[in-house]
């Protein structure tokens, strides 16, 4: 019996929503992010996946500002096997933002990141594209 890989996953929490699809229409992942007011859309290689022993870390980066520093939001998906191809199932997980500080004027003292987290709820199921 081969194991079913989810490719749609939609997390909410505090102030922030995600819709994440490992594949699209354009046979590229696609990801759209609602934080506060602000909505993000990402797709392909503006989409960071690095597989881990706890997870997959999905990142985007939100906003870069020339010579101070960029923030990005990140988001843990646990590796999910779904008992059928029609089945949706819930997890939970954390979203980490990070504020990086850089100078034009040369290194930064001190912590060059700052996170913060927020707890997300997430479905994961199959979709056809």
């Amino acid at each position: 019996m081969s194991q079913i890989k989810p490719n749609q996953y939609d997390l909410k929490g505090e102030r922030v929503s995600i819709s994440y699809s490992t594949s699209s229409i354009t046979g590229k992942p696609q990801l759209n992010l609602k934080k506060g007011r602000q909505i993000f859309n990402f797709s392909g290689n503006e989409i960071g996946v690095v597989d881990t022993t706890i997870g997959a870390l999905i990142t985007v980066v939100t906003e870069i500002l020339v010579d101070r520093g960029s923030t990005s939001f990140s988001f843990l998906l646990p590796t999910i096997n779904l008992p059928t191809q029609s089945a949706k199932l819930s997890f939970r997980t954390v979203g980490i933002t990070t504020v990086t500080t850089t100078s034009i004027a040369g290194p930064v003292t001190g912590a060059q990141q700052t996170y913060k987290f927020v707890q997300l709820r997430g479905t994961a199921r199959q979709v056809a594209f």
